[in-house]
């Protein structure tokens, strides 16, 4: 009888944990069979997370066997069995991933997965001599192994094994386990530190991009969506060049999703490209990503709705010609509706974001702003106690609209008609409030603006009044 036919029979067969100690006298012998009786019993009993079971394989000194018959070359049949049983145990608890590790699993799994050879060309291929099961396996069990700790991720990533997997997920078949298993392996690798390198980064940013086009299955989208976003992260190099592969497209399709899982990794992406220049931002914007921004700050999401602001913001921080595009489609209106939000993070957010809109000191601007109840808005955050640096923000965008309005806007008795506004609102008051504060740059800022744009006279009872600067 051949070993494939006997291993037929052995699918019927059933053992549990009271039989370990056989299945170790089985595992020992001499005779392949009774070897692939032993570990495919074992792959069996460990298809179900059992974490008293991977213990006792742990305990009885059947770890190091199973991790052994991985080396079983001449019988492919008891390697890969043996491989499936490592990668079930990986699926245990922490200290089982941990005595996997100790015992130099990471190497015998990424060696599984290829190596990366130049041809004659010069190009990059991966290599790989290994049959497609043993590389589902190895995929799967890193998978499980990235996931526990950032050590064996820096492991992982030290074995080179970045760019096979990448190479993996290009072949793959959209929306395949491959592609999954992949895809979320390559995620984990990505996130926190430590980081590949900026050459790794822009060699998988082309396989990443293509797999965000090619795959529609929601657990792939989501990896991907992550694996952008902490590539996003690594800085200028790496945005430029998703920004020349065209991934704006594909990121605002998927802006389109009903889940908040694919939206905020995205959105996080988004506030990281628009952290750049003037350029970089306008490579953004001109991929018509501002409607759907603008339509995001009505998720009912609280998560999905801060990062928008925080991306907004960005934006209201760049050119005449940008700010100009957030009023016509009626961002503005909508952040400063959202500086009333029930969610002090979200007001936070909106208030920076019409701050920023207020730096150039544009008489357009600031005028659409002040016309929408954009100071108001501005003083009720002040009032609300937030926190210090968010303070300075509102008290500077307060400054930048009583600017404008005493340069360009008084009215005809020569009054800063922002001023009044500022005073009726309520927002003078705070502004002196902060006379008292024990934070002098606070307490500097705000005597600064009253000096400029109020000051006071003594009315015909001695009282002091506060007038505008005119």
């Amino acid at each position: 009888m051949s070993i494939m036919d006997y291993f037929e029979i052995l699918e019927n067969v059933k053992f549990e944990l009271s039989d370990l100690p056989l299945l170790q006298e089985l595992i020992n012998s001499d005779e392949d069979h009774s070897i692939l009786l032993a570990v495919v019993e074992l792959r069996k009993m460990l298809s179900i997370v059992d974490n008293s079971l991977i213990q006792n394989i742990i305990d009885t000194g059947l770890l190091s066997q199973l991790i052994a018959l991985t080396c079983r070359n001449d019988i492919p049949k008891i390697q890969y069995e043996a491989l499936w049983c490592l990668t079930n145990i990986a699926r245990g608890k922490a200290e089982h991933v941990q005595a996997l590790v100790d015992k130099g699993v990471i190497p015998i799994f990424t060696n599984l997965l290829g190596t990366i050879q130049k041809n004659e060309l010069g190009q990059e291929i991966l290599h790989c001599p290994h049959p497609m099961n043993f590389i589902e396996q190895s995929t799967r069990a890193l998978c499980n192994i990235s996931s526990e700790d950032s050590r064996y991720r820096a492991m992982i990533l030290e074995e080179k094994a970045l760019k096979p997997l990448a190479n993996i997920l290009k072949n793959a078949e959209p929306n395949s386990v491959m592609a999954r298993n992949c895809m979320w392996c390559i995620s984990n690798l990505l996130w926190g530190r430590p980081f590949p390198t900026i050459e790794e980064l822009l060699y998988i940013i082309p396989i990443i991009n293509e797999s965000f086009k090619i795959n529609d299955k929601e657990e792939i989208i989501i990896d991907c969506a992550w694996a952008i976003f902490d590539i996003s992260d690594a800085g200028e190099q790496t945005i430029n060049k998703m920004l020349e592969l065209g991934i704006m497209r594909t990121i605002i399709l998927h802006l389109n999703s009903c889940n908040a899982k694919i939206i905020v990794p995205l959105v996080r992406t988004l506030v990281n490209f628009m952290t750049g220049d003037d350029k970089e931002n306008q490579a953004v914007i001109g991929a018509q990503v501002l409607p759907r921004l603008h339509a995001l700050l009505s998720h009912p999401d609280k998560v999905i709705v801060k990062k928008t602001c925080w991306t907004l913001s960005n934006i209201c921080a760049g050119t005449i010609s940008q700010i100009s595009c957030l009023i016509e489609l009626g961002v503005i209106d909508k952040m400063i509706d959202l500086c009333h939000d029930d969610d002090h993070t979200i007001q936070r957010e909106a208030g920076r974001a019409i701050s920023n809109a207020t730096t150039l000191r544009d008489p357009d601007i600031v005028s659409e702003i002040v016309k929408r109840k954009g100071i108001e808005a501005l003083c009720y955050l002040l009032k609300n106690k937030t926190d210090m640096p968010t303070t300075f923000v509102l008290l500077e965008g307060i400054r930048n609209c009583l600017d404008v309005g005493q340069q360009s806007l008084t009215n005809e008795e020569g009054e800063n008609q922002f001023a009044l506004i500022v005073e009726n609102c309520g927002g003078l008051d705070t502004i002196e409030s902060f006379y008292t504060h024990e934070d002098s740059k606070l307490y500097k800022l705000s005597e600064e603006i009253i000096d400029s744009y109020f000051l006071t006279e003594v009315n015909l009872d001695g009282e002091e009044d506060m007038i505008q600067h005119f």
